[in-house]
């Protein structure tokens, strides 16, 4: 089967990393990686565009909201910048933007537009009526996985193709379950059959949490229109019950390495030592 459409919601506030995040959207936050020689700095889109890139996504829509002008900036080709580092002598850098726009012009990139933070599930919504693919992943904008993404995705749409659930997605342990999206359910050999999913509960009935990248169908929008806004935000959790109850097959598959989730200072210091340690 193939799938070759990402949906990217990086619309949310990005409230807990102010007042950094009032002009420049969390999802631009800087990433330390290592490409052959070259130490680089990336933003955390380009890491998870690229890594999608590599795995055979082309049409991507990224959901995108006010001040978040600077992605749409970001991913638009600027080839007399080329121009200028090439006059500099600073070839080797040249080439890697070369290769960066070569991604983007291999790509169909929409940006789509959620003028409120309404939640996850409104941004997926709003793509309804662009999406031209029966299959796509959902990949969060700040959500990472290291030091091997990759792997992490190839095992998630491996396993899809072999198992066909409804809904596949990645999942990890956490301290603070109360933090994300839990879920409960069945482990069966290397995941979990999933029963019930709940959104950043009071009280944790597990310590098993959504890591947001995932592989939906069409069905998702039914689902999510199907739902409701729960205190102004439509929560793709929601949905997922929805299709739980109706009886659908939905499967968790646990990351390998480390989770890496950006949203907090502390969270994201930690995520920058673990990458200086690595790579320089």
């Amino acid at each position: 089967m193939l799938i070759d459409t990402a949906i990217i919601p990086a619309a949310g506030l990005g409230t807990r990393l102010l007042p950094y995040t009032k002009g420049i959207p969390k999802e631009m936050l800087p990433i330390i990686v290592r490409e052959g020689n070259e130490v680089l700095v990336k933003p955390v889109l380009q890491y998870i565009f690229e890594a999608l890139y590599d795995l055979g996504i082309r049409k991507y829509y990224f959901i995108v909201g006010k001040s978040k002008r600077v992605i749409e900036d970001y991913f638009t080709p600027d080839y007399q910048y080329i121009e200028f580092l090439e006059n500099l002598g600073k070839r080797k850098l040249a080439s890697i933007l070369k290769k960066f726009y070569r991604y983007i012009e291999n790509s169909e990139i929409i940006m789509v537009n959620q003028p409120l933070p309404r939640g996850f599930g409104d941004a997926i919504l709003r793509t309804k009526s662009f999406m031209t693919s029966n299959v796509f992943i959902v990949h969060a904008g700040d959500d990472i996985i290291y030091p091997n993404h990759m792997e992490n995705l190839n095992n998630l749409l491996s396993h899809y193709r072999k198992y066909a659930p409804k809904i596949a997605f990645l999942y990890d342990y956490s301290d603070h379950p109360e933090r994300y999206g839990v879920i409960i359910g069945e482990e069966e050999n290397d995941y979990i059959i999933v029963k019930d999913v709940i959104e950043k509960p009071r009280k944790a009935l597990s310590n098993k949490v959504i890591v947001a990248v995932y592989i939906f169908d069409i069905d998702i929008y039914s689902a999510l229109e199907s739902t409701k806004p729960c205190k102004g935000e439509h929560q793709l959790t929601d949905a997922i019950r929805f299709l739980l109850k109706r009886g659908e097959k939905v499967h968790a598959l646990r990351v390998r390495g480390r989770r890496l989730d950006l949203g907090t200072p502390e969270y994201y210091l930690e995520a920058l030592k673990i990458f200086v340690k690595e790579n320089m």
